[in-house]
């Protein structure tokens, strides 16, 4: 776990919204630990932790139907101690709008978290993080939902398969929300695109 863990703080130091959801500066680092540690943790208690082959990469996801949450205490203490009291309005005003948006697609997989070491990119690593979300929304029958704020990530994404179905603006930071339908037949429909 304490590998994952480091992997998944490396990869949030090259993440806009991290640094949108814990800061920097003074105590960066322990405080990506905190919001890694809290990621990882969900997802594990979702069955949805896959790190690819060479342990370059991960990808958190769970079911937006059948989530299991962590307990209270966890959750306060990644907001008093990772987020903090000057940044959590924010945190979860963004957090709401993210939801708002993915409650429009029920049920699906939501990918909570996909990245690979800066390193590893253009690697397989990418590919075989990918490969096993298709395959789980094939599985399952489900489409994926995710987000990114960096417009490199939303035309990976698109050139994927998925589809740009709304987009907003936080404090100066532009969120993308993308879905892919989880067969051809359906990814070919088009996604009404939401500003919010």
């Amino acid at each position: 776990m304490k590998e994952k863990i480091q992997l998944i703080a490396r990869i949030l130091g090259d993440i806009p919204s991290a640094e949108f959801t814990i800061g920097s500066g003074w105590g960066v680092m322990r405080r990506r630990g905190m919001l890694a540690r809290f990621l990882l943790e969900e997802a594990m208690l979702n069955d949805g932790v896959f790190v690819d082959q060479s342990g370059q990469g991960i990808v958190l996801f769970y079911r937006s139907d059948d989530k299991r949450v962590l307990d209270w205490k966890a959750k306060i203490w990644l907001v008093l101690f990772g987020i903090g009291p000057f940044r959590i309005f924010r945190v979860m005003k963004r957090k709401r709008q993210v939801e708002r948006m993915r409650r429009q697609y029920p049920p699906h997989i939501y990918c909570s978290f996909l990245g690979v070491l800066h390193d590893a990119r253009g690697s397989r690593a990418v590919v075989e993080l990918r490969d096993i979300l298709f395959q789980k929304s094939t599985e399952w029958q489900l489409p994926i939902m995710v987000e990114t704020v960096i417009i490199k990530n939303k035309i990976v994404y698109e050139r994927m398969g998925f589809q740009t179905y709304g987009q907003f603006e936080i404090n100066g930071m532009i969120t993308y929300c993308l879905i892919r339908r989880n067969n051809a037949k359906n990814s070919n429909q088009s996604v009404p695109i939401v500003d919010r």
